[in-house]
């Protein structure tokens, strides 16, 4: 089945529909087929953009316990009433604060905030410029165009489903495909130590969890064709705006080097 079958009003089984998300992301995020993302993984970039892009990421991830925080106020909101269901968002709340800080936790390492600020600092990023450019929201216009997109999504979707498609179906299903892309072009290609970029093998590992419980809940609720046209819709907004910010990254790339 394909998402055209959706799209003309057909209701696909609840696996099929799973699998129709899956592979929308697989053949079409930026993180696996944009240019830029390409010539990152093979160390083709001066390491002058690889800052660039560093802290136009930043200004999406550092959203990322805001976010979660709010699919848990749309899960209730949802109707989803299912005390386990609710723990599972807890549990990626935890990650992104760290793990470190909660007993039981699976790993004892830091929050992912805390991760991508280390990240930064060893590229030679100071962690101070980076929450400087949060508080002012210091980012190209298309990065705060998604950054806007993905609140827009996180308070206003109509219901969960469309968080989780839009967000842990497309942005954390992305991370457990290209963290260890990320890793090894660091570690590789720009000499970086495992410790500096344990934001990526974390972010992969934890991702590959936190996508888990969008398509479960997708599989779980999906199941009318009204439903599974709004969380096709939702997973495309999700694509399209990963392509929108790193288009706008590329650009600002190109044309730093073009003037140095």
């Amino acid at each position: 089945m394909s998402a055209e079958a959706v799209l003309s009003g057909k209701t696909l089984s609840p696996k099929e529909f799973c699998d129709v998300l899956v592979n929308e992301v697989k053949n079409g995020h930026a993180r696996l087929y944009h240019p830029f993302y390409l010539d990152l993984y093979e160390g083709k970039l001066p390491l002058e953009t690889i800052r660039i892009w560093a802290k136009e990421a930043w200004g999406i991830f550092s959203y990322n316990v805001a976010i979660n925080t709010a699919k848990l106020v749309r899960c209730q909101l949802s109707g989803i009433h299912d005390p386990e269901i609710h723990k599972k968002f807890v549990d990626i709340i935890h990650s992104e604060v760290g793990y470190a800080y909660f007993e039981g936790s699976p790993r004892p390492v830091l929050g992912h905030r805390a991760l991508f600020l280390r990240f930064g600092e060893s590229i030679g990023i100071p962690a101070n410029e980076l929450e400087r450019c949060e508080a002012e929201e210091d980012f190209l216009p298309t990065t705060v165009l998604a950054r806007v997109g993905w609140l827009d999504i996180a308070l206003r979707s109509n219901h969960i489903l469309e968080q989780v498609a839009a967000t842990n179906c497309c942005n954390e299903f992305s991370n457990q495909l290209t963290g260890s892309k990320f890793f090894r072009a660091f570690r590789d290609h720009y000499g970086l130590k495992p410790h500096d970029i344990e934001f990526f093998a974390e972010h992969g590992e934890a991702d590959t969890e936190h996508s888990n419980i969008g398509y479960e809940l997708v599989e779980q609720f999906a199941t009318t064709n009204e439903l599974q046209l709004r969380v096709l819709k939702a997973l495309r907004k999700g694509l399209s705006i990963w392509w929108a910010l790193t288009d706008g990254v590329a650009r600002e790339c190109a044309k730093k080097i073009g003037l140095e």
